[in-house]
């Protein structure tokens, strides 16, 4: 079975073969698909192709409803804190209550 290498395949493990983490047949791989397109290469060496990351926008409604939802659990999480705390106080207070009582009447 004969699999078509194309320069996606090729610029996909770019990184790992220069960066010397490519199996030997990824690395035979590459090295094959390069002796063939040689103006590739260049274009490798040279920083690769630009791949076109797409900008994410959002309106003006969505960012104000993700900005409210990150505010609501970060004053969700330190209401989680603070009660924690509050509740730690009160065992530790309530134990030594009891330690105490069991001094004095003991």
């Amino acid at each position: 079975m004969k699999l078509d290498v194309t320069r996606d395949v090729v610029n996909d493990l770019w990184p790992l073969y220069e960066a010397k983490e490519a199996s030997p047949d990824s690395r035979a791989l590459v090295e094959a698909y390069l002796a063939e397109d040689t103006a590739f290469v260049s274009l490798l060496r040279g920083g690769g192709p630009k791949r076109a990351v797409p900008e994410l926008r959002l309106s003006a409604d969505a960012e104000r409803q993700l900005l409210d939802d990150a505010r609501a659990r970060a004053q969700t999480r330190l209401k989680l804190v603070g009660g924690s705390i509050v509740l730690a106080w009160f065992l530790a207070a309530a134990a030594l209550a009891v330690l105490l009582f069991k001094v004095v009447r003991g």
